[in-house]
């Protein structure tokens, strides 16, 4: 009884970790470290850091979205690491404020762009990894949750309630095939 159960709950945590770790291995290439170098330390009563968070791939010419709130504090430069080692400055594109996402371009011709889950598929309670690169890590970090709500913030974001670390703003939430779900960015109204 009891422990054939117990073998049967092991099993099936190993394959959900397996699979976690698959679709972290599928979304990496997609996803790359960004380092901001100057500009203000606070803005209003946030005070901005300046250490490394992430952004993910987008087109293989160089296009890279991240969250907007990584470049509140105007920086100076921008610094984009793929996941081969290489850096990259970037330019800050265009921001979407009402979405809270900055999309940067990079001079590289062979990013690998991260593919979309099938958005009308999504369901409340599917499993959601909030991915992000910002150690020199060889695969992304990973925090494990679910999709929580679906049309938030006037339809424009999902909710999860995975662990999200500021350091992972603007990488992505992925299903457990590696496709993106959203890009993390911090909670807006109570909202994420």
């Amino acid at each position: 009884g009891a422990h054939t159960a117990t073998l049967a709950d092991e099993r099936l945590e190993a394959l959900e970790e397996l699979a976690f770790g698959q679709a972290a291995a599928l979304a990496g290439p997609s996803i790359v470290r960004v380092q901001t170098l100057g500009g203000l330390d606070r803005v209003g009563q946030v005070l901005t850091g300046t250490g490394p968070t992430t952004g993910v791939a987008v087109s293989s010419d160089g296009y890279i979205i991240s969250s907007a709130f990584n470049f509140i504090s105007k920086p100076a430069s921008i610094l984009v690491q793929l996941p081969d080692g290489r850096r990259f400055p970037a330019e800050e594109i265009a921001t979407d404020r009402s979405r809270m996402l900055t999309l940067l371009k990079i001079d590289a011709n062979d990013l690998v762009p991260l593919p979309s889950a099938e958005m009308n598929a999504v369901r409340v309670g599917q499993w959601a990894l909030a991915l992000g690169r910002t150690f020199d890590a060889e695969q992304p970090s990973i925090s494990v949750g679910i999709v929580s709500a679906l049309n938030r913030v006037w339809g424009k974001a999902l909710q999860t309630d995975a662990k999200v670390s500021p350091v992972n703003y603007g990488g992505p939430l992925v299903d457990v095939e590696g496709r993106a779900l959203g890009i993390l960015v911090p909670l807006s109204q109570g909202e994420k």
